[in-house]
């Protein structure tokens, strides 16, 4: 079962832990076998904990899965009495997707998929269909950051016509590639107009004490706004064969949105790094500010971590959204740190749901930060990543291409999605980085 599974990968998490500790504790002598070990334990520690992470989505997809089925076997019942009042069930979602794509590719759309597009508002010759994935559930469960959005996504023109599982695909791939993804806040708009979103900083003004009968001073507040914006992203072309659009096993929705999430996840996840913030969302190593220049360029050590995290008010330490944030090669590293009772900063998490902790703070993994501690790299992050605000404007936007590949007997099929990030600082700076020292 996966439960038992789960508790055999923590089970395996927590021995291979045990033995990188071991290993630590001998770094000043180590052979080159131990060295080569050291690698070898941290990849495959990374590599059960991805597994423990791949499980509870399994784990959670399949609950879902019960709860609609649950659903179907209720929505039946109503069907015999009021064919009408039954609700579209995920079943007839993804009937309505496969016939608009059967149609786009010019083959043959039975009565039954005819009939599942017509319920859901599928008008299988539109050139475009609106792919509607913000009904997903919560995904934060690791993270810091939360989900919120600015209205109701239900569109009886085709707002939830698309499969739960096509939604469900398209989240774990672009999570997959998320590491700002999985901690920030994020909003998810229906259309794609510039958002001003104000900021105030009032953390320098006081109240005053006053005299019997003395008339109260005034004291402004002070206001700024930055601008979220919707940029373009495409998947690229993605060809499926007209043999795979044929045949009835074949789970298109879940096959086309994990192709999607993976090809934009991959770039936005670069750009919500490190994107310049000009003609492309800002990344959170670009918005964030000095917290403490390492002495090394190919070294950090503990009192260096200590200060990053002391470099950031207490309002936002305190946060429950506060954490770490590095590459997973610099993760590495990290974990040889003691301090001085000779006991590890790094502590991993103890359950499949935990993360690991770094002086008693989370560390998130975000591949696209430097790779390696090197000079003037900007190698960790520490703050609030609640104030990381990520912005997703509609839905993706899934179109064909008829006749390129009709050679090769394929249709292809171009996705398109908007997004932006900025980090929200109205001059408190709640997300600082430490940097190597310059060559």
């Amino acid at each position: 079962m996966a439960i038992d599974k789960l508790q055999e990968l923590q089970e395996q998490r927590n021995t291979l832990a045990a033995e990188i500790k071991t290993l630590g504790d001998s770094q000043d002598s180590w052979t080159d076998e131990q060295r080569a070990r050291w690698d070898d334990v941290n990849a495959e520690y990374d590599g059960v904990l991805e597994s423990q992470q791949a499980e509870k989505q399994k784990l959670d997809v399949s609950a879902r899965l019960e709860s609609i089925s649950e659903e179907r076997d209720k929505s039946e019942w109503q069907a015999r009495r009021n064919d009408e009042a039954q609700p579209i069930t995920d079943d007839t979602k993804s009937k309505a997707l496969v016939a608009w794509c059967r149609h786009q590719s010019g083959q043959d759309v039975t009565d039954d998929l005819h009939a599942a597009a017509k319920r859901c508002g599928v008008k299988v010759d539109n050139v475009f269909l609106e792919i509607d994935y913000r009904q997903t559930v919560k995904y934060n469960a690791n993270g810091f950051g939360g989900e919120f959005r600015a209205q109701s996504t239900t569109d009886a023109a085709g707002g939830y016509t698309i499969p739960e599982g096509f939604s469900n695909e398209l989240e774990k791939a672009l999570l997959a590639f998320g590491g700002p993804r999985r901690v920030s806040r994020i909003l998810r708009t229906a259309s794609g107009n510039d958002i001003p979103w104000p900021t105030v900083n009032d953390t320098s003004n006081k109240g005053a004490i006053l005299a019997e009968n003395t008339q109260v001073s005034e004291q402004d507040v002070v206001y700024g706004s930055v601008t979220l914006n919707a940029y373009k992203y495409s998947s690229k072309l993605i060809r499926v064969s007209a043999e795979l659009m044929q045949d009835s096993a074949f789970n298109l929705g879940a096959e086309i949105g994990s192709m999607i999430g993976e090809r934009i996840g991959r770039i936005t996840a670069e750009h919500f790094t490190t994107g310049t913030g000009s003609s492309q969302p800002e990344g959170i190593v670009t918005g964030s500010t000095l917290g403490v220049t390492a002495a090394s360029t190919t070294a950090i050590t503990m009192d260096e971590l200590i200060d990053l995290l002391a470099s950031v008010d207490p309002a936002y330490q305190d946060s429950s959204s506060a954490g770490f944030m590095m590459h997973n090669s610099v993760k590495s590293a990290v974990r040889k740190l003691k301090d001085s009772n000779n006991q590890y900063l790094w502590q991993p998490g103890l359950t499949s749901d935990a993360p690991d902790m770094l002086l008693g703070k989370p560390v998130v993994v975000n591949q696209e930060m430097a790779s390696s501690i090197a000079a003037a790299a900007k190698t960790v992050l520490f703050g609030d990543f609640s104030k990381f605000l990520i912005r997703d404007a509609g839905g993706v936007k899934l179109a064909r291409m008829d006749e390129r590949y009709r050679d090769y007997d394929q249709t292809g099929f171009v996705a398109f999605s908007r997004h932006d990030s900025v980090l929200l600082d109205a001059g408190t700076n709640p997300i600082k980085h430490l940097i190597q020292a310059a060559s």
